[in-house]
C-alpha cells in the first residue's frame, strides 16, 4: 500500500504541473523533426528528450532508490496542499503494518482539529470516529480536520 501512495504522490507532482499540457500537441517541422508546439499561441517548447514543466517546482525521484530523474527549482519553498494528506496516510499505513493501530481503534477529535478550514468533514471537538472512517475521510473527502485529528 505504502508503495502505491508513494507513486501516486510522485504522479500527483508531477502531473499536476503539467495542467497545461492538454493546450501542447506534436507537430512536424519543415526539417522533418517532431516539436511540441502550444496550440493556443504556436509556441516551441523544448527539444525532444527534454522536459517542460510549466509548474514553479517539481521533483521525481525513483521510490525505491531515491534516485532524483527529473527536478527543477528543487529547494524552492512551496506551500503544502493534497500532498501533505498523502503523506499522512502513508504514516497512517506504516502505523497500521506494523501493529501500532488498527483500523478499528477510535481517534478523539481535538478541539485544534475541529477548527481546520478548507475541505473538512466538520467533526466536532470531542467527537470519536475510527481510524477507518478517518482514512476515508482524508482519501474521499481531503479533510483537514480528519488528518489533524
Amino acid at each position: 500500500m505504502r508503495c502505491i501512495l508513494s507513486l501516486l504522490l510522485s504522479f500527483t507532482m508531477l502531473f499536476s504541473s503539467l495542467s497545461s499540457a492538454s493546450a501542447l500537441q506534436w507537430t512536424e517541422t519543415e526539417t522533418g523533426t517532431e516539436s511540441e508546439t502550444n496550440a493556443a499561441d504556436g509556441s516551441s517548447s523544448p527539444a525532444a528528450g527534454e522536459v517542460s514543466v510549466s509548474a514553479p517546482s517539481a521533483v521525481l525521484m525513483e521510490a525505491s532508490t531515491g534516485q532524483v530523474i527529473y527536478e527543477k527549482e528543487p529547494d524552492m519553498s512551496r506551500h503544502p496542499a493534497s500532498i501533505t494528506k498523502i503523506m499522512t496516510m502513508i504514516l497512517i499505513f506504516d502505523a497500521l503494518q506494523e501493529g501500532k493501530i488498527s483500523l478499528d481503534d477510535t481517534v478523539t477529535v481535538s478541539e485544534y482539529a475541529a477548527s481546520m478550514g478548507g475541505s473538512q468533514v466538520f467533526l466536532e471537538a470531542g467527537e470519536t470516529q475510527t481510524v477507518d472512517t478517518m482514512l476515508k475521510c482524508i482519501s474521499v473527502a481531503s479533510a483537514n480536520d480528519a488528518c489533524v485529528a
